[in-house]
């Protein structure tokens, strides 16, 4: 920086009054940035003491600084915008100011293809530059992908607006999928290698009505939940799966896998925030993520973390829809690790077999067989993916109120069509309708006749329905571990006779045998641990008594 330097005057040239209007300005230190690169161009001063523009010293390749603004933790952030030197296409960043001010930011910077010229008076001048030139608007950073007022962000951080005006809000979250989320081909590809295969077939019905219904949960207020395709393995779940992942970016690089960790489900939760969210055989995964992921995931929210300057972090909020496959349910699986299915978890994430007529398929649409189908679905959802998606969210932004007010219109008819539900099994039923309706919605995007996608989703409820009952799941576990302990020990050397007088101490209980009456008397700590287990004493008791199960003793009134 210059000094400043005072004219000097003589007693006949000294000003009477206040001159400094006609003083000549004196040269000051500046940046520069062209299309080669951001310059510092300093001052010098000559014996004189007149200044002058020092030699410009380049500091990096070009970076505009067109804002700032802070994360949902409060951090400041410097938002930049540069060109891409392979592809030179314009992007735009948010960095942390935190991380200028430390020099940690040239890491990042050349990660961005961005020119940092080395020497320590080099790097400061441009950490001058980055935190204090450039331009003043203000936007909002986040971590949290789906919508944002009127705007919608991709997991690769791309934004959807209703103008082709850019939002004043940067993605700063997870873009390790990035490339995944790049559309490819046109909408009539789409339509005619993929969508047109839904109709007549339940399961690609779900599987679209799914992916689509992920950007409504946030705008019905719904929660997060979705659906689980089980069956053998060439039954073509995975199909399915790629399905509705084509809605929104190519497959390959999309489908996750259950072998992670909690952590990283819920980071990459908030990355799929209002979208969807596939993951492929969950018999990969240990049995204490797979209940972790789910109640972690659907419950929409990230632990609390502690901050770096005190305190706690902001907590991380989420909505997504899951679709799930495997050759097991989630609940079999941890009944075969000893572990617990609870309604919360099986309301959530409920099961659907997989077997229709031809595999996953009611019908081929002229194909020889469901493989053939299959491998030509999956074939085209690599070449053919992510357009749907874009455009129905812009037919969202269209009148977001109608849409919302449409979709409210098509849950209603699908349930007007059910029998009356209560507890877990009308939350299940609601998110099937979800997807129903979101279905019936897109019909503009997917091409499909109006009806089918209700007709499809309603296919697949119904059979659920059929396997699940309309009763309470923790009722049907209840009544499913009773009914186990009594084929597994009814007859076996466990129970003791009635009549039996010996002092035999490790034993369930008596039986007593009157013609073809049975009757257990099970001691209660045995009921307990292996009867009701991880359920209430009580309400595993009114259960049975009310299914006929357990006898209730009016006399002391106890069962």
């Amino acid at each position: 920086m210059c000094k400043e330097v005072k004219p000097k005057f003589t007693e006949e040239t000294a000003p009477l009054g206040d001159m400094s209007e006609f003083a000549a300005p004196f040269a000051q230190p500046r940046y520069d940035v062209d299309s080669s690169g951001v310059w510092y161009i300093g001052v010098k001063t000559d014996r004189e003491g007149n200044t002058q523009e020092a030699t410009p010293v380049k500091l990096s390749s070009p970076i505009d600084i067109i804002g700032r603004g802070t994360d949902n933790d409060g951090a400041y952030y410097r938002v930049i915008r540069w060109q891409d030197a392979n592809t030179r296409r314009t992007k735009t960043a948010a960095i942390p100011k935190g991380e200028i001010v430390t020099g940690q930011c040239w890491a990042r910077l050349g990660q961005y293809g961005i020119d940092i010229l080395s020497g320590k008076v080099k790097r400061e001048r441009l950490s001058d530059y980055l935190q204090t030139q450039g331009g003043g608007d203000i936007y909002t950073i986040t971590d949290r992908a789906g919508w944002h007022k009127d705007t919608y962000i991709m997991p690769s951080g791309e934004t959807i607006t209703a103008t082709d005006k850019g939002p004043a809000i940067i993605y700063n979250g997870d873009t390790s999928q990035a490339k995944a989320y790049q559309p490819n081909g046109e909408l009539t590809d789409w339509q005619q290698n993929i969508a047109r295969y839904a109709a007549g077939n339940s399961r690609l019905c779900l599987a679209l009505g799914a992916s689509f219904a992920a950007p409504l949960l946030s705008l019905l207020n719904e929660e997060s939940g979705g659906f689980h395709l089980m069956g053998d393995s060439s039954d073509g779940k995975t199909t399915a799966a790629k399905v509705a992942l084509s809605v929104w970016g190519k497959p390959s690089g999309s489908l996750l896998s259950w072998s992670g960790t909690k952590i990283g489900f819920s980071n990459t939760a908030a990355a799929r925030n209002d979208g969807l969210l596939v993951l492929d055989e969950i018999g990969q995964a240990s049995p204490h993520v797979i209940g972790d992921t789910v109640y972690s995931v659907m419950n929409g929210i990230n632990k609390v973390q502690g901050a770096k300057q005190g305190g706690n972090r902001a907590l991380t909020r989420w909505k997504v829809m899951m679709f799930s496959t495997d050759e097991k349910t989630p609940d079999s699986i941890l009944k075969h690790h000893k572990g617990d299915w609870n309604a919360g978890q099986a309301a959530r994430l409920p099961s659907i077999r997989a077997a229709a007529q031809y595999g996953i398929y009611d019908t081929l649409h002229g194909f020889e067989d469901g493989a053939l189908l299959s491998e030509h679905i999956a074939q085209s959802a690599e070449k053919y993916h992510g357009t749907a998606g874009r455009l129905f969210i812009r037919q969202l932004l269209d009148d977001l109120e109608q849409a919302k007010q449409q979709a409210t219109e098509r849950i209603a008819a699908f349930m007007a069509t059910i029998p009356e539900l209560s507890g877990q099994a009308r939350r299940v039923a609601k998110r099937f309708a979800i997807a129903a309706a979101a279905l019936e919605l897109a019909a503009p995007v997917t091409g499909l006749p109006v009806g089918v996608g209700m007709a499809g989703v309603k296919q697949c409820f119904d059979e659920w329905l059929e396997a699940n009952g309309a009763g309470k799941h923790e009722d049907r576990r209840i009544i499913e571990q009773a009914e186990d302990f009594i084929a597994q020990y009814a007859l076996g050397t466990r129970f003791m006779e009635w009549s039996d007088k010996s002092t035999n101490r490790d034993h369930a209980g008596y039986r007593k045998q009157e013609g073809e009456k049975l009757e257990l008397w099970v001691i209660r700590r045995v009921f307990a641990d292996e009867i009701a287990q991880s359920f209430d004493e009580s309400k595993a008791c009114r259960v049975l008594a009310d299914n006929g199960l357990l006898k209730y003793n009016y006399k002391n009134r106890g069962y």
